[in-house]
């Protein structure tokens, strides 16, 4: 009886040992909206990219990705403005990533390169402060700010590897990444309660503002932009991270491309 006891139990013991091998071992689920490209070409890559981005923005709870439009900065971003105007800007929000359409995605492999050139219109709103001396005004006040860009330019190059995991399965990560922008074919900024008291004042140093709209993007976009960026490549981590790359590549991919962790 106690031979067949201890029996039993080995054999228990290996069928939840297979269990929980079987559910290490299993994959996520690739999303239906990502389409692995089995051809190293510009024209499956933009397509892919196309018909992953609305899906991405959404968010993918599996992969621990949030729905990123819009998206929410959890920080202050102080900025100089023309005339020796001094801004801050926090409780922001970015929308618009769903908006993005890739012009052109390249891979150069032997470099491990990805390169986006992608555009985009964009809506930033949030709180501003300010203080300085715009026209033959003294500034010292807060409001509303909104600023909406069109056709905004981003070239993205994302300098990767690939990895293999514990389980041997290979994982794309990120190395690095460097972006150049430019500040669309429109903007309009939109400052409220400017100069307290008087509409048409805070209308004429609007106006000033928005003459240096390319000046003005720069100063304010552009830290804006970096933080999404980096959020950005921050949950394409997390996605490279939840897929191997057998599921998100159908090329294969020679052992000495694999890197060490």
């Amino acid at each position: 009886m106690t031979k067949l006891l201890i029996n039993f139990y080995k054999y228990l013991t290996i069928i939840v040992l297979c269990v929980c091998l079987q559910d290490t071992l299993q994959l996520v689920p690739l999303p239906d909206f990502i389409h692995p490209c089995a051809e190293l070409t510009d024209e499956c890559y933009t397509k892919a990219t196309l018909d992953a981005i609305p899906g991405i923005v959404k968010g993918i709870p599996e992969a621990g990705i949030p729905s990123l439009d819009p998206l929410y900065l959890d920080k202050n971003i102080t900025m100089n403005l023309p005339g020796n105007v001094k801004m801050t800007f926090h409780n922001g929000k970015l929308s618009g990533l769903s908006t993005c359409i890739p012009d052109k995605v390249s891979s150069v492999r032997e470099k491990r390169t990805f390169i986006f050139d992608i555009h985009c219109n964009f809506t930033i709103k949030g709180h501003y402060a300010i203080v300085g001396r715009i026209l033959l005004f003294n500034l010292d006040t807060d409001g509303h700010a909104k600023i909406k860009i069109w056709n905004q330019h981003i070239r993205l190059e994302v300098f990767e590897k690939v990895v293999k995991d514990a389980n041997g399965e290979g994982h794309y990560k990120i190395n690095s990444y460097k972006y150049k922008a430019d500040y669309g074919t429109d903007l309009k900024l939109n400052l409220t309660n400017l100069f307290r008291g008087s509409p048409a004042i805070s209308a004429n140093i609007l106006e000033v503002l928005n003459s240096n709209s390319q000046l003005v993007a720069q100063e304010f976009g552009g830290p804006i932009l970096d933080y999404a960026i980096d959020y950005a490549m921050n949950v394409t981590q997390r996605f490279f991270s939840t897929y191997t790359y057998d599921q998100i590549s159908k090329v294969p991919l020679p052992e000495e491309f694999f890197e060490k962790q």
